[in-house]
């Protein structure tokens, strides 16, 4: 799709990740794929204890385009159990692609169906 509306959908999403862009990899067995650029967002889950406090988990989002998630040489759907890693203020961090509340472990994140939203937690 080419109108006005999505161009500047896409020229924002290059300064997201000019801006904001964090270097991550993905792993899923022993295949790793090259380093990405993919941006972070967070997503959550509350639940009511028994005892009548709150408990409310922060999971880590990666926004990653559906082109770049690229496995041993091809472009692959995200699955449960595929490990992304980041460098953190120096140290490094992995976490597993996820289920989050039901919604899978990734869902598009834009109209056109062109980047993923990739549900993780840390490990």
């Amino acid at each position: 799709m080419t109108n006005p509306a999505y161009k500047a959908y896409r020229a924002g999403r290059v300064a997201q990740k000019i801006v904001r862009g964090v270097t991550v990899t993905v792993g899923r067995g022993v295949d790793v794929s090259a380093p990405i650029t993919a941006t972070v967002g967070f997503s959550g889950s509350m639940s009511f204890e028994t005892d009548g406090s709150t408990l409310y988990t922060k999971n880590r989002d990666y926004i990653i385009d559906k082109a770049d998630y690229v496995i041993n040489g091809s472009v692959v759907d995200p699955k449960a159990y595929d490990i992304i890693t980041e460098v953190i203020n120096g140290e490094v961090k992995t976490f597993q692609v996820a289920e989050s509340q039901g919604n899978g472990v990734a869902e598009s994140a834009d109209a056109n169906a062109t980047v993923w939203r990739i549900h993780t937690k840390e490990i």
